[in-house]
């Protein structure tokens, strides 16, 4: 099993990128320091975008902060069920 632990903010970021009608290559372009393959693995969940990207990507897709904060909290929730208390995680969204 692949370890996934952004996938929430990875299906967050994917279609926010989607309902802006980019690319992953155009998104990556346009962030400027980054390669598209990176794109595509924040996309899947497998890491998150540095830091230094965040601000970017919250203007150029028109992220919501609230939103991104909550995604990113429920893979934090995941992350701490997998790693200290070894057990799967939830599958129920809580906000």
């Amino acid at each position: 099993m692949k370890n996934v632990e952004f996938a929430n903010l990875g299906k967050y970021l994917k279609e926010k990128r989607v309902k802006a009608k980019m690319t992953q290559t155009e998104l990556a372009d346009t962030l400027g320091s980054v390669h598209t393959q990176f794109v595509s693995n924040w996309e899947r969940g497998l890491c998150a975008p540095p830091g230094h990207c965040f601000q970017n990507l919250i203007g150029i897709l028109k992220l919501n902060r609230a939103d991104l904060v909550i995604e990113m909290l429920e893979d934090s929730k995941k992350i701490i069920e997998l790693k200290v208390y070894n057990k799967k995680p939830s599958r129920s969204k809580t906000v």
